[in-house]
């Protein structure tokens, strides 16, 4: 479906809170179809991947709905960054988007330099999906709730040991925000990927870890591993006997999500006109039958939802992180 852009069209989303003025004729006449060539989106993940797979989803959609190709670019590399820098750097006109992790709000967190200003050079276009993370433990830890671990923490002589699949990681930084707020004395155990601190912790050498549901579902179903807490904002719906972790530490939340970001200078009325076809993708049955299987929720939202979500996760991990004192070169 070809995008047509009217005056009234851009004043209308101004009105809706695009925040943007008038374009200049040159500009107006640009945007009165939309795309009428390629447009590009850039994964900062190599192909194959959870990232990449919904990323593909997401471009075939998109790509039926304009009629013109929507091209995946994978730029691994540098723990996002690479792929985010060419996001930064591309011509503000809506043909290229790119897709951001938590990597996105976690980097300047923990990052002294970065190539880029997260808040700054970037315009949000809207969540795609989420998923939550979960405190799991081996079978052979004893406590069974999060108020257990909290006093077993309490009684030890040395700190309680919880993996992460790699230093400054959604994992890690989750479990300074536990031991930030219960007071406990924990430690640090980074791994070079999630399926390596897993099988520690199976085997008991490591008694937690913050994980995705999606990944460490198989596991608990299978008797092999135990849930604590959910750190989602809800109960999960295949496991709603588990409490949240927030309803014990109001506010503690931590989600992987994933979502679509175009660079800085692109036009707000455009950037509500692609979030408005993203929209309607990720709120189709067809989305949702393909992308559940895979562990993740549709969650669509608009430009200023999803800009507001990103301001508060960077402003969050950026006080964990200072006061873990968590810093990468």
């Amino acid at each position: 479906m070809t995008l047509r852009w009217t005056r009234r069209a851009a004043l209308r989303a101004a009105a809706l809170g695009a925040g943007t003025t008038l374009l200049p004729p040159g500009a107006a006449r640009a945007q009165a179809a939309f795309p009428t060539r390629p447009v590009r989106m850039i994964v900062p993940f190599a192909a194959g991947g959870p990232t990449d797979v919904i990323a593909r989803v997401v471009a075939e959609a998109l790509g039926d709905r304009w009629k013109q190709p929507v091209v995946v670019e994978n730029r691994a590399g540098g723990g996002t960054i690479v792929g985010t820098l060419a996001i930064a750097r591309a011509t503000g006109d809506g043909y290229t988007l790119g897709i951001c992790t938590n990597p996105f709000v976690i980097n300047p967190a923990v990052k002294e330099r970065m190539p880029y200003d997260t808040g700054a050079d970037f315009a949000a276009v809207g969540m795609l999906v989420t998923s939550p993370f979960v405190l799991v433990a081996g079978n052979g830890f004893g406590p069974n709730t999060l108020g257990e671990l909290v006093a077993d923490a309490r009684r030890r002589g040395e700190p309680l040991a919880y993996a992460s699949p790699g230093p400054g990681g959604a994992g890690h930084l989750a479990g300074a925000l536990l031991q930030q707020r219960t007071g406990i004395a924990m430690e640090h155990v980074p791994y070079n990927g999630s399926a390596p601190a897993l099988t520690d912790v199976l085997a008991g050498r490591v008694p937690v870890m913050f994980d995705l549901w999606s990944s460490v579902r198989p596991h608990v179903e299978a008797g092999r591993l135990k849930i604590l807490a959910v750190a989602g904002d809800a109960p999960l719906p295949d496991a709603p006997q588990v409490p949240t972790i927030a309803a014990t530490l109001p506010g503690f939340v931590s989600v992987a999500f994933q979502g679509v970001i175009a660079p800085a200078a692109t036009p707000p009325a455009l950037v509500e006109a692609i979030s408005s076809d993203l929209r309607a993708v990720t709120a189709s049955e067809g989305f949702r039958r393909q992308v559940v299987p895979l562990g993740v929720d549709p969650a669509p939202g608009t430009p200023a939802a999803f800009g507001a979500f990103l301001k508060g996760e960077m402003a969050k991990w950026r006080d964990v992180a200072r006061a873990a004192k968590i810093v990468l070169d």
